[in-house]
């Protein structure tokens, strides 16, 4: 049975996949469809899970450490198939306001 939190950690996961091709919170923000305020939230998170800084400041870009280049290795597999199918991938997400 999956954990209640699952998709939580797929999106997680999903952020980090983004960041690694984009070396930027506003790009991965703009790409994915969410507030840059997000993307560094979920960043945070994902450092606090890994212990490790993952992606670290180098000028207009993000480096990443030993460990993201790991990790990022690891998740390519997973995540490629469905950014390749899915048509909305480079899509910002709508947002509805009332």
């Amino acid at each position: 049975m999956p954990r209640p939190n699952a998709a939580a950690d797929v999106e997680l996961l999903r952020v980090f996949s983004t960041l690694m091709d984009e070396r930027s919170l506003a790009r991965t923000a703009t790409r994915l469809g969410r507030s840059r305020d997000a993307v560094d939230t979920a960043l945070r998170h994902l450092r606090r899970i890994f212990g490790d800084p993952l992606l670290l400041k180098d000028g207009a870009r993000m480096a990443p450490t030993e460990r993201a280049l790991a990790l990022e290795a690891s998740l390519r597999p997973a995540f490629a198939p469905t950014e390749q199918q899915s048509p909305t991938a480079s899509r910002p997400r709508a947002r509805w306001r009332a």
